[in-house]
């Protein structure tokens, strides 16, 4: 099951009230108070997702006016806060909350608004790193396609951005996850049930499913690298 900060689930609805237009570009955020109210949450939590999100360049603060929704924009996002990165531990887990952020949330939005093209597409990337896997061939640039295409599925080109310009990254995570035997069925696996949910039309259970993915590939990391440092 996956786990997650109070402010990771605020920063995931606050970043679904940006993409939905709730709240749009240039307008000022409401006050901490009301967003305390509105998402049920304490004010450090609120804090803590906000920060969150400014740090992502979706969001900034103005001294003597308050926050204000940027220009989203993925390309830019990720040239600044993630370009040319290492992934050591630390940005593992950087890593972690940035995808469980927002590759959740694409998943869901994904089974809203894909339509017949967009769902044919997330059958082809499926298909081929399945493929891929019964083949015993190098599967990370399909792996990277299939959420490629969940991402496109949104129609929203943030999420797009963040795959293209990240895709390395992701491929790191990806090869760092599936080391063990065994480790890329699992994720096999779970692809399919994300694409399941997508396909159903179960948003809830989509986003779920993709969080749980993201959180599984970690843990195999985890146990990989824990289980090295016994044999050693």
């Amino acid at each position: 099951m996956s786990t997650q900060t109070l402010g990771q689930e605020v920063a995931r609805r606050l970043m679904h009230d940006l993409n939905s237009g709730v709240f749009k570009q240039g307008d000022k955020l409401p006050t901490q108070i009301e967003l305390m109210t509105r998402y049920s949450a304490g004010r450090n939590t609120v804090r803590e997702a906000v920060q969150g999100i400014v740090a992502l360049g979706l969001l900034e603060v103005r001294a003597g006016f308050g926050t204000t929704v940027c220009r989203i924009d993925g390309q830019a996002v990720l040239a600044r806060t993630m370009s040319a990165t290492k992934l050591d531990e630390v940005a593992m887990e950087d890593l972690l909350e940035f995808r469980l952020l927002l590759e959740g949330e694409a998943a869901a939005l994904a089974s809203d608004r894909a339509s017949a093209i967009d769902h044919e597409a997330i059958r082809t990337a499926l298909a081929e790193y399945q493929d891929a896997v019964r083949r015993s061939e190098e599967v990370y640039s399909h792996d990277v396609a299939f959420h490629r295409a969940i991402a496109d599925a949104t129609h929203n080109r943030l999420y797009v951005g963040v795959i293209d310009t990240s895709s390395q990254l992701f491929q790191q995570a990806m090869q760092a996850a599936d080391r063990a035997p065994g480790d890329i069925f699992e994720a096999a696996a779970e692809h399919a049930l994300v694409a399941h949910h997508i396909l159903a039309g179960d948003g809830d259970s989509a986003r779920a499913a993709m969080r749980d993915h993201i959180v599984a590939g970690n843990n195999r990391r985890l146990r990989t690298n824990t289980n090295q440092e016994i044999a050693t």
